[in-house]
């Protein structure tokens, strides 16, 4: 067995009851992302990194959406991928939801937000951006409360970037082969390379999905449950 010692305890520099630090958490080799969706006007993200191999984390950043309202619950989901961060806002509009990205070109001194995504057929109550992941230039999206498939029986997007970041298209909406009302697909996502995979909440299983294509397209190639 292999023994793992507390290092760090990380807190916002603005702490304040109730904003609900840590509610989501990424990491990304030295650049630790957390999530506190109750802090300020809709939530916040804070970005801390290491410089000394972990002996010590410093705040670098705190991001909030341009358009940030109260009750978006921004930062119920993070996600870091070298120079870019994404943050979902699932509550966001009416609990339409949205998801946000920003990028650093400084090494992390300073982050911009360079893009808000939404469904192509976003509706109230979907929940989008519940979940999200990234690797390289594609996003996943989660949105539980979708109902393609019958009520709350969830979706997932798949967004991809062709100019290094500037812009994001919608290229795939991901659903279960077997959806059913309640099923919540999308309530947690991730991606590595041309897998991504969509866990449902009470659906009972994880879906995976994977594309030949560049992601053109996904397929759903396995459906896993517990034994």
């Amino acid at each position: 067995l292999i023994d793992y010692d507390q290092v760090a305890k990380l807190t916002a520099s603005d702490a304040a009851a109730d904003d609900e630090f840590g509610y989501s958490v990424a990491i990304d080799g030295d650049t630790v992302v957390v999530g506190a969706t109750g802090a300020g006007t809709g939530g916040a993200v804070y970005v801390l990194r290491t410089s000394d191999g972990g002996a010590t984390y410093v705040e670098v950043a705190k991001l909030t959406a341009s358009d940030a309202a109260a009750g978006d619950r921004f930062g119920c989901s993070v996600a870091i991928d070298g120079s870019t961060v994404v943050v979902g806002a699932g509550w966001e509009n009416g609990y339409q939801g949205s998801a946000y990205i920003f990028r650093t070109s400084d090494g992390g001194a300073t982050y911009g937000q360079v893009a808000k995504l939404t469904a192509a057929d976003a509706s109230v109550a979907n929940f989008f951006g519940v979940s999200v992941a990234i690797d390289g230039g594609t996003i996943v999206v989660g949105a539980y409360s979708d109902d393609d498939g019958g009520s709350e029986s969830g979706s997932a997007y798949v967004f991809l970037t062709t100019d290094g970041g500037a812009t994001y298209a919608q290229v795939a909406k991901l659903t279960a082969s077997d959806g059913a009302a309640n099923d919540q697909f999308g309530g947690s996502v991730a991606i590595d390379g041309t897998t991504v995979v969509v866990g449902t909440y009470y659906g009972e299983a994880a879906y995976v999905f994977l594309t030949t294509d560049g992601g053109a397209t996904y397929d759903e190639v396995a459906k896993l449950t517990a034994a």
